[in-house]
């Protein structure tokens, strides 16, 4: 009787396992939802010690129509980092 309750648990267990398996063959890849217009306003703070190149640098991958407003935080005394944010706002204008 223990050997039958051991089997049927394994076989479920591989039954689940299996759905399972086969259930992210069939939705990897595909994205979850359609292509949405949905814009998000984004902070960008910005600061010395080679935090504003990092953060130039990872803005420059984000989808611009996407990731907009974007608004800047820099101290009142950094001058580049702003000067940088600037350059890069016209840039994408450009672009």
């Amino acid at each position: 009787m223990a050997f039958g309750s051991v089997v049927a648990a394994l076989t479920a267990l591989v039954l689940l396992i299996l759905i399972r398996f086969l259930y992210i063959l069939r939705w990897s890849g595909k994205p979850l939802h359609g292509k949405s217009r949905r814009t998000y306003s984004t902070l960008i703070v910005l600061g010395s010690g080679g935090h504003t190149a990092e953060m130039l640098n990872l803005l420059s991958v984000l989808q611009k129509d996407r990731f907009t407003p974007r608004f800047y935080i820099a101290a009142a005394t950094d001058n580049m980092s702003l000067q940088k944010a600037r350059v890069m706002e016209d840039s994408l204008i450009d672009v």
